[in-house]
């Protein structure tokens, strides 16, 4: 549930209205390792302006000596912002743990390929990796008695930009129910540097949703939160964002067919829409 007051009922931008989502999200992240009864936090960092914010807040609230910052580049691709990630640990005072899933990867390719499955199916691939960041998170978790925290935002979520038991496979996403705009906003609060608040996907690669869809990131939240949220209608939500009701169609048409993504595992008792 979104509990901070918005900037006329639709973003959380304001100095005021970022100030409570910090307190907010800061609050989360001490209730979720007092209930899992530990003092440590584990945070994949990828270059990205959602992880940076999680981690400043982990950071912030625990003590940076009890935050495990994990760097998993997996590509030349992504060594731009793998730097960015451990230059944002070191001001944040983290250790950062770089984790070269390379060969990890290599290997993974070739025996799927031995069993006879295909090994260059790129999203196949990247699915992939995601959960192999989850699982050496968690595998840290586990040895040092830490709580694994996503940085998912709500419009990634809203939109399916997330892999199944990948990046929101974790013990909790603290910017679950904050829009990239809102998360930008916070970040700016933090102080993250302009490299690392200017990457959206951190180690991802192509076109953002945004891009894809042909409005700019705040229009895309704005409008989100218009529809999902407000529950307006679609030609009040154009009118509200300013784009015209086929974009508004476009981006829920995009958000109901990734819908899937947002159900838990059905059961003979709980079917996969939900009943």
């Amino acid at each position: 549930m979104r509990v901070v007051p918005t900037d006329d009922g639709v973003l959380a931008v304001s100095p005021e209205a970022v100030a409570a989502v910090r307190e907010e999200v800061t609050t989360f992240v001490e209730a979720a390792l007092d209930d899992a009864g530990t003092d440590r936090a584990v945070v994949p960092l990828d270059g990205g302006v959602a992880s940076a914010v999680v981690a400043a807040v982990a950071a912030d609230a625990l003590g940076p000596e009890r935050v495990d910052a994990l760097v998993m580049p997996a590509h030349l691709s992504g060594e731009a912002a793998a730097r960015d990630a451990e230059t944002l640990a070191g001001a944040l005072g983290v250790e950062p743990h770089r984790v070269q899933l390379q060969p990890l990867l290599a290997a993974f390719r070739e025996t799927m390929g031995a069993a006879g499955a295909p090994a260059d199916d790129l999203l196949a691939v990247e699915n992939a990796l995601a959960r192999f960041r989850m699982a050496c998170a968690y595998y840290v978790a586990n040895t040092r008695e830490g709580l694994v925290f996503g940085s998912v935002t709500r419009t990634e979520q809203l939109l399916g930009s997330v892999t199944k038991h990948g990046d929101i496979g974790v013990d909790a996403l603290p910017l679950g129910h904050r829009y990239h705009t809102e998360v930008c906003a916070l970040a700016d609060a933090l102080g993250v540097p302009d490299a690392v608040t200017d990457r959206t996907r951190g180690f991802g690669s192509g076109p953002t949703d945004s891009e894809q869809l042909g409005i700019d990131d705040r229009t895309l939240d704005e409008l989100l939160a218009a529809a999902v949220d407000a529950e307006l209608p679609v030609d009040e939500v154009a009118d509200r964002v300013g784009v015209d009701p086929e974009t508004v169609e476009r981006v829920l048409a995009w958000r109901d067919a990734t819908a899937h993504k947002r159900r838990p595992p059905a059961t003979p008792d709980r079917t996969t829409d939900g009943g």
